[in-house]
């Protein structure tokens, strides 16, 4: 990725983005087990607690499991496209298992039953890192938007309106990243636009809509996610 030095209030920095505690550590946003090898370079690192760090990793590693096994249709290791992934699987059997569990065939078709909370917990949390790395805004209130979705189930319309670069109705921090990276289109109207971390792996954008503050992700070319504050 691009890397860009903020040069915004270094008053917004010096804590943990998740829980306002010191920061101990430094995390990747998205996590790495979201990403393939070699891992891009630059990679967006905000500050957290180390509580915080660890308290997410199991919930990232069952979504990029789950997303795995669906993509394949299998939890079998060995039929597993990412090697990664069927490393994990093979490393925690209990983990295997509990997504096996929630497999099943409907009309011949593969489909797994989500836990939505651990899928929930960690759009929120991407884009939680997304604000702040980007607009050097730290997002504490619970937003009063998260949806996450198959891309398979939108209508080709409904995909357009996601992935359009939107007009801003307010810029971002003054010397935020997101600041720097305002994009005006041929009319002079600032937009918002898409960041790729690493191709068919993982996506975000971030903008000041009539909404609210609205991050959008895409991960694995399938999941989407939209959260608003």
């Amino acid at each position: 990725m691009e890397q860009i030095r903020p040069f915004s209030d270094n008053r917004l920095d010096g804590h943990c983005i998740y829980c306002f505690n010191e920061p101990e550590t430094r995390e990747h946003v998205p996590s790495k087990v979201l990403l393939d090898k070699p891992y891009p370079e630059n990679l967006p690192i905000v500050e957290a607690c180390k509580k915080c760090n660890q308290g997410f990793s199991l919930d990232e590693e069952y979504l990029a499991c789950l997303l795995e096994c669906v993509i394949c249709g299998t939890t079998v290791p060995e039929l597993i496209q990412k090697e990664k992934i069927g490393k994990i699987l093979k490393r925690k059997p209990k983990l295997r298992e509990r997504l096996e569990k929630s497999r099943k065939t409907i009309d011949g078709e593969t489909h797994f039953q989500s836990e939505m909370e651990r899928i929930e917990r960690v759009i929120k949390k991407l884009a939680q890192g997304h604000a702040k790395f980007e607009n050097s805004e730290t997002q504490f209130e619970e937003p009063y938007r998260v949806w996450f979705q198959p891309i398979n189930l939108l209508t080709e319309e409904e995909i357009d309106d996601f992935f359009a670069n939107e007009e801003l109705t307010l810029f971002p921090e003054i010397g935020s990243r997101a600041f720097q990276r305002t994009m005006v289109d041929e009319m002079g109207i600032p937009r918002a636009y898409w960041k790729e971390v690493q191709e068919k792996n993982y996506s975000y954008s971030i903008a000041h809509v009539p909404s609210g503050l609205r991050v959008r992700i895409l991960i694995r070319n399938y999941l989407v996610g939209e959260v608003i504050w």
